[in-house]
């Protein structure tokens, strides 16, 4: 008994003798903090100037502050046109140019269809799906000052009724004669 207390107290003695020995090795520092940091400007939530919008087929669901969106259509063994998937809203007088690129796709055998970026007067084909395999044109499209683009999808055709078919692509929102560009998700779902 009287022994662990002295292993206590030697403990303790040892402990207050190497935080003395510690804090007097240890300078004094002084000194002043400036703030250099001048904040002249609030930023906040800028609307984008390229948007989504829900198409008249009332297919589609959009996200992320209408720069990504779903489009997702029922397929039958009758070929389908839904000539209003998706709106593509310009909302300023800059000119884009627009394209759809795939980067990914799941059961894409089981569908046929063509996508286009159309205005009701001209078309430009972008993507192709038939017999499992996808053709992607690469044709930019012109989305003009103020103006409102769509996503058609024509002749969309099930070869067979097992699953459902994904393909994702990209939008991609071009300024003319640059290499700068913005990238939108779609994705279609073909149930």
């Amino acid at each position: 008994m009287g022994t662990s207390r002295v292993t206590k107290s030697h403990r303790v003695l040892i402990a207050i003798t190497l935080l003395v020995i510690v804090g007097s090795m240890c300078q004094k520092t002084s000194g002043n903090v400036d703030d250099f940091m001048n904040l002249n400007e609030n930023y906040g939530c800028i609307t984008p100037l390229v948007i989504l919008d829900n198409g008249v087929n009332q297919t589609s669901t959009i996200y992320s502050n209408d720069t990504s969106a779903k489009i997702i259509i029922n397929a039958n063994q009758t070929s389908l046109t839904y000539n209003y998937s998706l709106n593509i809203v310009n909302n300023n007088a800059s000119i884009w140019q627009v394209g759809l690129e795939y980067y990914d796709y799941v059961n894409i055998t089981r569908v046929n269809a063509t996508i286009i970026l159309h205005n009701n007067s001209t078309s430009s084909q972008q993507i192709a799906i038939s017999g499992g395999n996808i053709s992607q044109i690469n044709n930019y499209y012109s989305l003009t000052d103020n103006a409102t683009i769509y996503i058609g999808i024509m002749n969309l055709v099930e070869n067979f009724s097992i699953g459902e078919t994904i393909l994702n692509v990209y939008l991609r929102i071009k300024t003319p004669n640059t290499t700068t560009y913005t990238l939108y998700i779609i994705t279609f779902e073909f149930s």
